[in-house]
């Protein structure tokens, strides 16, 4: 993988880490049972850990599969945010 597809993932990477070190995601009018605060947590936590391994790899293809996780787990997470703002949920 060359590094300006690397350079590609990590720019989207930085913008969803930011919502998500910057959100504590759900504030306040929610309890912590909710199905949906506990998707959010748990989508956030597989997304620290997709970074975490994309950073850690070096072989090419290993990066080709972190890269691919990486972004479903944004996807996932973004989603999962989307779903939280239509229910008017504190983000």
């Amino acid at each position: 993988m060359t590094n300006s597809i690397r350079e590609k993932i990590l720019k989207g990477y930085n913008l969803t880490c930011d919502k998500v070190r910057g959100s504590n995601a759900l504030k306040q009018n929610t309890s912590e049972n909710d199905p949906l605060y506990n998707s959010i947590n748990s989508a956030r936590f597989e997304l620290e850990q997709a970074v975490s391994t994309f950073n850690e790899l070096t072989d090419d293809k290993a990066i080709d599969y972190a890269s691919y996780n990486l972004l479903a787990a944004r996807a996932k997470y973004s989603y999962l945010i989307k779903l939280a703002k239509e229910k008017n949920l504190s983000l």
